[in-house]
């Protein structure tokens, strides 16, 4: 609403002073026939229709804002176009008295003339008044099209899709077609344009699409036979491309296949040289993979000749508290040696499936303790997390250790029992838990302060894991240790 108010007054004010300049002009500049102020609708009037204006010659005083500079049409003559919210017309002189920009107001004296069906004022005289108050709004292309007759003389911007380009005698141009209908209209630069040489029409192709901004004018050289209208760009700045130009995207195209087939080539090059030392290498790796497969076979048979040394050495033992000291080394390698067996067995000689590791290892551990096989029963709540030995080993031991404890103090022949294992991945974390269903820990257990073999593994351990560990108990109803540490 404001806009529309604002565009009121400024038509208002400025009709108001063109009709006060117009009517006090010095006599002497103005003839009999222009007294008062012609509308560009009055000059073109042509009632017997023969495409001839009824008053040419005559002398008209006209007045209106200039949508283009001077100077720029031609770089001698002037020829420009002044417009209001409503028409505009072309004034033509034979040189340029006083420069004028865009958006200045200006009272032109002259007579009614036709040139190659194009209606015009020749200027005998005519005075600037520049205005800050700018040209009234561009009309659309889309409307304009419909009937180009009542828009000449004024600006007009759209989008359209380039069907044809050429150039005539005295310039050049391109045709577009206007989005959604089936009309077109030329645009066009007379070779007589300060700025011909830079509009490049030359990179323009059929179907690119762009934003124009000009002047409505009517000019053919074969007038009256043929009437046509264009629209005049008045600088470079008035041609856009909304999308990138084929032209571009042609040349873009062409580099890049181009590239491809150098690229290709480079390729096939490099591949040639390549691929004979591949060869080798495949060679070399499939070498190292078995001798670290066979290392890992070793060591897990050398850490069972161990297990088997101590269980003989368990059979001559006659000392229970020995025994049980045995039987924990026992334990703690066969959680190493079981590592090694994952690895040679599986594809991968670097990561370990922690879950399904820790549950063959409480499995095997559970199967040690004969005494309690039918009274305890294992849960497991088990991840998929694969994770680097270094991490595995500590884990297991980790596990090895309070699964024995839970064995040893948690458990009772002839009661049930239950042992729950959690591995989940959390976080980027691996949260490892290991709840049984014993008495609990006694009221004055402190992890920091104990001073059993197991109690400084466990604490060891976790922090080999760089984990946190927290100890949940509650008499009669057992103990969780949790332990959180980062997978990688």
């Amino acid at each position: 609403m404001s806009k529309i108010i604002t565009n009121f007054l400024r038509i208002g004010f400025t009709g108001i002073f063109l009709v006060f300049t117009a009517l006090y002009l010095p006599a002497q500049s103005q003839s009999t026939q222009s007294d008062s102020i012609w509308t560009f609708d009055q000059i073109r009037t042509d009632l017997d229709g023969d495409q001839v204006p009824d008053y040419i010659k005559e002398d008209v005083t006209v007045t209106g804002i200039a949508n283009i500079n001077s100077g720029i049409l031609h770089e001698k003559f002037l020829q420009a176009f002044v417009q209001n919210d409503s028409s505009g017309i072309s004034i033509f002189a034979q040189d340029i008295e006083t420069p004028f920009r865009v958006g200045d107001s200006l009272v032109v004296n002259g007579y009614i003339d036709q040139y190659n069906g194009l209606i015009e004022v020749q200027v005998t005289s005519y005075s600037v008044h520049p205005s800050s108050s700018g040209l009234p709004a561009p009309e659309p292309l889309l409307k304009v099209a419909e009937d180009p007759a009542n828009y000449l003389g004024m600006m007009a911007e759209g989008t359209g899709r380039v069907i044809e380009k050429g150039a005539t005698f005295n310039g050049k141009y391109v045709i577009i077609s206007l989005a959604e209908t089936a009309k077109s209209i030329m645009v066009y630069v007379s070779n007589f344009h300060v700025f011909y040489e830079d509009f490049d029409f030359g990179i323009l192709r059929q179907g690119d699409v762009i934003h124009v901004k000009g002047v409505i004018t009517e000019y053919n050289p074969e007038f009256p036979e043929r009437r046509s209208y264009k629209l005049f760009l008045r600088t470079p700045d008035d041609l856009e491309f909304e999308q990138l130009p084929r032209f571009y995207r042609n040349l873009i195209l062409s580099a890049i296949g181009i590239a491809i087939l150098f690229i290709v080539g480079w390729v096939f090059v490099l591949r040639y040289r390549v691929n004979s030392k591949t060869q080798d290498i495949q060679k070399s790796l499939k070498e190292k993979d078995t001798l670290l497969r066979e290392i890992h076979h070793r060591v897990k048979n050398n850490l069972a000749i161990i297990s088997g040394l101590i269980e003989l050495q368990l059979g001559n033992t006659d000392s229970e508290e020995a025994k049980n000291a045995l039987l924990d080394s026992q334990n703690r390698i066969h959680s190493i040696g079981l590592i090694h067996e994952k690895l040679y067995k599986t594809e991968s000689l670097t990561d370990i499936d922690l879950g399904y590791y820790i549950k063959d290892l409480v499995e095997a551990t559970h199967g040690t303790f004969t005494e309690y096989e039918d009274d305890v029963s294992l849960n497991f709540d088990l991840d998929t997390i694969e994770v680097d030995p270094d991490k595995v080993i500590p884990s297991g031991l980790l596990i090895n250790e309070l699964v024995v404890n839970a064995y040893k103090h948690a458990f009772k022949k002839g009661k049930h029992g239950e042992l729950k294992i959690t591995v989940k991945k959390k976080n980027g974390n691996i949260l490892l838990r290991v709840s049984d269903n014993g008495p609990g820990l006694p009221d004055d257990f402190e992890m920091d302060q104990g001073n059993g073999l197991g109690t400084m593994l466990i604490t060891s351990f976790s922090d080999q894991l760089n984990a946190k560990m927290n100890i949940e108990t509650e008499k009669g109803k057992g103990t969780t240790f949790t332990f959180t540490f980062p997978q990688s």
